[in-house]
């Protein structure tokens, strides 16, 4: 082993060591003593009753109940350390050979990530998370191994390339093997470590093995359908001019159907997945019929695909074809139907997360045929297109009655399902919701699908601007489809949320076709559906009059948007906004931040070409400032941009009984409230500052895709971090909206809100000079440039610090997506930083990008950055403390703990696992050339795949472990625990070591397997070259 990778690793070692001697291992009867444990969600209770009596058994301090040891020592993850430097070093012996079967290995790495993570999901998630995190399990193993094998991952999916020619039939049995065997592997070791818990495939209670068959073939079909078309498929994927959205298409497939078909059976999708459970379950039997229900899905997947894709069947010129009429109405029902069908399951199988299964599919299915029939998918979206002069009259009068006819087809289906199903004695019809009447229903409607009309027009249909030098931007499907998200939990309890006349239509349909006796409704299926369907299509109309206000250039006017323009953007934005804001904060729906981070994100993408996209009286401050925007044009943008605020408070409380209030929240303080808006603002600033406005980000010839991204999630971060403290607002637009639509209750908090957001936005400047000095130097060649050393310990320092004061600040307020908040922040900061120092924020990855060679980082830089990261962690923990103190969760301590019925070898194996996948992530999608299009230096997917490593790790085995990943974060709830120890536990300490030996662990085998599947990077490098 080379010397500098030893010292990296036996020093911190030693040290960890040291200190772990020095507190003293807790037995595990003492460690139960503290009932809080760290966990980033609550354990499923969906287990067999042997099951639940083991759990409690083990609980209850019964070894006998569990063959995991209890307590292992530094032992385990020290024989991890070495063995992993071990197959470091022959794999860089044996790099040549090891590069000839890669694509196996990858598609055995992928497939094992996804199948483990399905089963620690199925045995410790939550029901309200489990897809999230397969999902972007899924995604993040397409990314990486795509390059490398085609990121298959599933032996229907191979099969489906190979029908449609798009993968040779001489490879279909070994890539076959490899995924079934991976598959079979993580489910022994899933069940090994969970002992004696199992995951079983089945149908769910009050469904047939036919009602379960159907739903598979039909999300197995979705899934192949959408694989060939994003990442198989010629035009959309152009010599040298590949798409980068295709493993976002992909993963997010089971976003749509793992909530949709889960209750009714498990949600597969992927014979790997289904044998790979019943195979290691306890009841092997309904496996091979999964399977043969996927194969059948994929075989009409490859069926449809040769239909709406003949052009990859023939010889003519790609660039002059023009789909035929019956391709694009074929591309329409499909588009609708999987809509409209995923709509229909999620509400009759009781889920949660509606809009956000809707709004998947819609992304999907407008990724895979947007270059089809420009995938409109709903009447109203065709009405605005055709009126913006982008769709021909004759597409307008076919499209839409394909588009309804595919919602009375998906209506008719689901009501199938709704008639057996666990909602069968709930009616769901057409109406407003409880509380609401018609009026308001149809004014939400009006207004959400104005929006979406409007996202789809600017984001979809308008020219290629000078800093696109690909064909296509990645983020169109995005955009338009977190329009669903944002508008279907903002609304949905006072319309439904439906916001296109095929849902509508559909849901009408099926409401007819079962009812449960004794149901009532207000008005009729068909009196609602003409009068929501009239205001949808309105919506529709409207957005078309907006679009050519706000984009002029688009019909024929050379010169640059003007002040009218601009200050048109500001205000719509904003306006789309706040209205979300209140209209969701006094639904309480579900999801609330990530409905107002879909809102900010979709506007920011539509008006940012124009405008900038500030949306904020705050973010032009910090523009001002840091000379990326006139300071004469600041007073116009805040008149306008607090007048949109005021107003939408206004309009979006006559939908409700009640208004919101600026005030801080429960037993905080007013000046936790200002500190913790201050924070957060200036997150928020600072990232619109990197991703949007810096030099080496925003080159005037190769701009980024991701800017709208990072700025929107910025909501997901602060907002379910400090909501509970101020509100998130974060904007004084948003402040002042409350405040003076809430005048009865007291107006004056919204101006001090407001000025502690500047304060924030002022300190977002500073910093941002600090870190990006080549924007104010003579610097020329931004491709030569390199940051000094004290700005990439700047950068890792406010990475890691915002990132663990998130993870607290959630566990401080009890919110139930923790994960999912520290991923966004993690994602953001990425995005912001990763040009700067690599944006590591995790000592676990930084011994990663050390030990993969390749000169990324050299032992002493990484040695520095760990000892910032973790100095970061333990003053971010100092910090959240405080609010500990005066949280409802004071008298609840926060501590480093396994979760309940787990022990300390147990959480160490999940967080190892969890880790590597993170580290292997890293490595994969950060450090080596993206994959798509080559045209562009800047990848949309790295920090996106990386964050949602933490929505991963964090959902499936934060019930043993807590999910952290990352020996920094750790750092920080530990030392939190021992600053504030609710009455006067203390915080066992050693815990620390022993987790963060398991992290580090984590990041070298995410080392090995890259080594593994990456061997080509180290085919040139001598047998003898340093690690």
């Amino acid at each position: 082993m080379a010397p500098n990778l030893f010292i990296a690793i036996v020093l911190p070692l030693a040290a960890l060591s040291g200190s772990y001697a020095e507190e003293g291992f807790k037995c595990a009867d003492c460690e139960r003593e503290i009932d809080h444990h760290v966990m980033l969600l609550q354990t499923s209770s969906r287990m067999q009753p042997a099951e639940m009596q083991a759990t409690k058994a083990i609980a209850a301090g019964d070894s006998s109940a569990s063959s995991s040891p209890t307590s292992t020592g530094i032992g385990m993850p020290v024989a991890l350390v070495l063995g992993s430097c071990l197959l470091l070093v022959v794999l860089r012996k044996i790099a040549a050979s090891v590069d000839e079967c890669a694509p196996i290995v990858a598609e055995f790495v992928g497939t094992f990530a996804l199948v483990f993570t399905v089963g620690c999901c199925v045995i410790t998630g939550s029901s309200a998370w489990n897809a999230t995190a397969i999902g972007c399990v899924l995604m993040v193993m397409v990314y990486a191994t795509g390059p490398i094998s085609g990121g298959h991952l599933n032996p229907a999916v191979s099969l489906s390339l190979a029908l449609t020619g798009k993968f040779e039939w001489a490879k279909l049995p070994a890539y076959v093997a490899a995924q079934i065997i991976a598959g079979l592997a993580a489910g022994s070791c899933f069940c090994a470590l969970f002992e004696p818990k199992t995951a079983n495939v089945a149908p769910s209670e009050g469904f047939s093995w036919l009602h379960a068959g159907v739903v598979e073939v039909i999300y197995t079909f979705m899934l192949c359908f959408v694989v060939n078309n994003c990442a198989a498929s010629k035009r959309n994927n152009e010599q040298d001019d590949g798409n980068q959205f295709f493993g976002l298409a992909i993963g997010f497939v089971i976003i749509a159907g793992g909530y949709a078909a889960g209750g009714v059976s498990g949600a597969a999708f992927n014979p790997a997945v289904a044998l790979g459970l019943d195979f290691t379950s306890r009841d092997v039997h309904w496996g091979l019929f999964w399977a043969l229900f996927e194969i059948l899905g994929a075989s009409l997947a490859a069926a449809a695909y040769r239909v709406v894709r003949p052009e990859d069947y023939s010889d003519g010129d790609l660039t002059q074809y023009e789909p035929s009429l019956p391709v694009k109405l074929l591309s329409e029902f499909l588009g609708a139907f999987m809509l409209v069908l995923t709509v229909g399951l999620n509400v009759v199988t009781g889920s949660s997360q509606t809009a956000w299964s809707a709004a998947a599919a819609l992304m999907c299915m407008i990724y895979s045929l947007g270059d089809v029939s420009g995938a409109h998918f709903n009447p109203a979206v065709t009405v605005a297109v055709h009126a913006r002069g982008n769709c021909s009259t004759q597409q307008l009068i076919s499209y839409i009655p394909v588009q309804l006819l595919a919602g009375v087809a998906a209506g008719a289906l689901h009501s199938v399902f709704h008639s057996v199903g666990p909602e069968k004695n709930n009616a769901h019809s057409l109406q407003p919701g409880n509380k609401h009447t018609m009026p308001h229903a149809v004014i939400a409607e009006f207004v959400y699908t104005c929006v979406l009309c409007y996202v789809v027009l600017a984001c979809a249909t308008i020219s290629k601007p000078a800093s696109q030098l690909t064909k296509q931007n990645y983020y169109f499907g995005l955009a338009i489809a977190s329009c669903v998200t944002a508008g279907g939990f903002a609304i949905g309890g006072v319309s439904g949320g439906e916001l296109n006349p095929a849902v509508s239509t559909g849901i009408a349909v099926a409401s007819s076709m079962y009812t449960p006796k004794g149901a009532t409704m207000i008005g009729s299926n068909g009196v609602n559906l003409l009068l929501l369907g009239v205001w949808e299509i309105a919506g529709g109309l409207l957005a078309s009059l907006i679009f050519r206000v706000t984009h002029a250039q688009e019909f024929g006017q050379a010169t640059p948007p003007g002040m009218v323009q601009k200050c048109a953007c500001e205000f719509l934005g904003v306006f789309v906004l706040v209205f979300t804001v209140v209209c969701q904060s006094l639904s309480g729906a579900a999801f609330g931040a990530t409905s107002i981070a879909c809102s900010l994100m979709v506007m920011i993408y539509a008006t940012g070409p124009i405008s900038g996209g500030h949306l904020n009286p705050a973010v032009s401050f910090a523009l001002a400032l840091s000379e990326k925007m006139k300071w004469s044009e600041v007073p116009v943008y805040w008149i306008t941009q607090l007048m949109a605020g005021i107003l939408a408070g206004f309009m979006a409380c006559s939908l409700f009984t009640d208004t919101v209030d600026v005030a801080p929240k429960d037993t905080y303080s007013g000046w936790h409230a200002y500190l913790a808006e201050t924070l957060y603002t200036f997150m928020l600033c600072f990232v619109v500052l990197n991703a949007a406005g810096s030099k080496r980000n925003n080159s005037p010839t190769d701009g980024n895709n991701f800017f709208a991204l990072a700025i929107g999630f910025v909501i997901i971060a602060g907002g379910n971090a400090v909501g509970g403290v101020s509100g998130a607002a974060f904007n004084p637009a948003v402040a002042l909206g409350l405040d003076f639509s809430s005048h009865e209750k007291g107006v004056g908090n919204g101006f001090l809100w407001a000025l502690f957001e500047l304060v924030g936005a002022a300190i977002a400047a500073a910093i941002y000079r600090n870190v990006r000095p080549e924007d104010y130097g003579n610097q020329t060649d931004f491709d030569t440039y390199k940051p000094a050393w004290h700005t990439k310990l700047v950068s890792e320092f406010l990475g890691v610090f915002f990132l663990v004061l998130t993870v607290g600040l959630n566990l401080c307020n009890g919110s139930a997506v923790t994960a999912w908040s520290a991923a966004a922040a993690l994602m953001c900061m990425i995005y912001s930083l990763g040009d700067v120092s690599g944006a590591h924020f995790n000592p676990a990855v930084t011994l990663a990008c050390m030990a993969s060679g390749r000169d990324l980082i050299n032992t002493f830089d990484g040695l520095a950055y760990m000892v910032v990261q973790v100095l970061a962690g333990v003053i971010a923990g100092c910090l959240y403390s405080v609010f500990h103190r005066s949280s409802l969760k004071e008298t609840s301590p926060i501590t480093l703990t396994p979760g309940d019925g787990f022990s300390i070898y147990q959480a160490g194996m999940a967080e190892f696992a969890a880790t590597a996948l993170l580290a292997y992530i890293v490595l994969s999608c950060a450090t080596v050339a993206h994959a798509g299009s080559q045209k562009t230096k800047n990848s949309f997917y790295f920090a996106l795949c990386i964050g949602s490593c933490v929505t991963v790790g964090g959902f499936a085995v934060g019930a043993a472990s807590g999910g952290e990943l990352n020996p920094a974060v750790a750092a920080g709830i530990a030392t939190a625990s021992s600053v504030f120890q609710p009455g006067g536990q203390s915080a066992p300490m050693a815990n620390f070591v022993t987790l963060g030996l398991y992290e580090l662990a984590g990041g070298l085998l995410g080392a090995v397997a890259f080594q593994a599947t990456h061997a080509k990077q180290y085919v040139d490098v001598c047998a003898g070259s340093a690690l």
